[in-house]
């Protein structure tokens, strides 16, 4: 085994067009800052507020095309006074099948000259996260998905953003009731590459210590800390890596929350190698650090904790029974980060060792 992964680690750096042993430094951070200079430009996810969004189409022949060969199917999207004639089509696994979601997660497809002058200038198609079920407690599901990962922006610029967007789905031919709730759209890879002057580097089996070491810690304490077991980096389940066109090492960026205990949906099942009964309860997937090291990673949790919270009580549409769930969910996190024995059990004794 010992081989296979060195032969894996050379094969990575060859492809990335990385070399071994490089760390940060502030000299190539700037180099990479002024070959990208002017890249980077404003977009929907630049903006806090939330978009109130109309979709036309006929949804039962969208929700009955959903397998891995689905078309797209027309549709008329509404922002304000204007129309724009879109796409759409399902996505997803999990969700997708009709025996666990009633409404799938879509792709919206844009036309390039329609949208010209309007907030989807640009993009070609979008990841559209909608409601498991047309429920008020999978509409709150979707808003604690959201949330999580505004939290993770705090955390780190290495991450996916997301715009909030109060939906509407209006079947054309009136044999469903309209659909009003709150969705949110997520950054295309590429776009979040750009931003990171990076490139995704689809290539599986590299091991996690591989990675960035201090980015790779941080979201494994952030796994923890929603309560999501499910991902891997080896396996990129849930995890995008990003290679970086430069001597750094690459950076894994989770997406992909909705089985994490803070959402809590119906569905959430943990696997049963972990021992856990529930999803709720937390168990740490990250590998061994050093108590220094692991303390570097929970002391941007400590800093940027009034910052989350802040968050939490701000998220349109969540209502108090989960803003008071997830802050007492929080609270938990915090409370082991306040003595060191919990942290070497939590963290040091539990971790990943492969």
């Amino acid at each position: 085994m010992f081989y296979i992964s060195i032969i894996q680690y050379f094969i990575f750096f060859l492809y990335s067009n990385t070399e071994i042993g490089a760390t940060d430094s502030t000299k190539l951070k700037k180099n990479i800052g002024e070959k990208h200079q002017g890249q980077i430009v404003k977009s929907l996810f630049d903006d806090e507020s939330v978009i109130k969004l109309s979709l036309k189409c006929d949804f039962n022949e969208i929700l009955n095309d959903r397998t891995e060969e689905s078309s797209y199917h027309d549709a008329i999207m509404q922002i304000d006074t204007g129309f724009y004639g879109v796409k759409l089509k399902t996505r997803g696994i999990f969700r997708r099948k009709k025996s666990n979601c009633a409404l799938p997660p879509l792709w919206v497809k844009f036309d390039a000259n329609q949208m010209a002058g309007s907030v989807f200038s640009g993009y070609e198609k979008l990841k559209l996260v909608v409601p498991c079920f047309n429920k008020n407690a999978y509409e709150q599901n979707i808003l604690k998905e959201y949330l999580i990962y505004k939290t993770y922006n705090i955390l780190t610029n290495y991450s996916f953003r997301v715009r909030l967007i109060k939906l509407t789905i209006f079947d054309l031919n009136k044999r469903r009731k309209p659909l009003k709730r709150y969705s949110f759209f997520i950054e295309p890879t590429e776009d979040m590459c750009k931003r990171l002057y990076g490139k995704d580097l689809n290539v599986k089996n590299i091991h996690p210590n591989f990675t960035d070491k201090k980015l790779i810690t941080l979201m494994s304490v952030f796994q923890y800390f929603i309560g999501n077991t499910d991902w891997s980096v080896k396996a990129l389940h849930n995890i995008k890596l990003i290679s970086r066109d430069s001597l750094l090492k690459p950076v894994a960026i989770p997406y992909d929350f909705d089985v994490s205990g803070l959402v809590n949906a119906a569905y959430a099942i943990p696997a049963p190698h972990l021992g856990i009964q529930t999803v709720r309860q937390r168990s740490y997937n990250g590998y061994h650090r050093p108590m220094a090291e692991l303390q570097e990673a929970l002391n941007v949790f400590r800093s940027k904790k009034e910052d989350i919270y802040k968050l939490v009580y701000s998220v349109k549409g969540l209502q108090k029974k989960h803003i008071d769930e997830t802050i007492k969910y929080f609270d938990q996190f915090y409370n082991t980060l306040d003595h060191t024995k919990e942290i070497q059990h939590e963290f040091i004794e539990k971790s990943r060792k492969d």
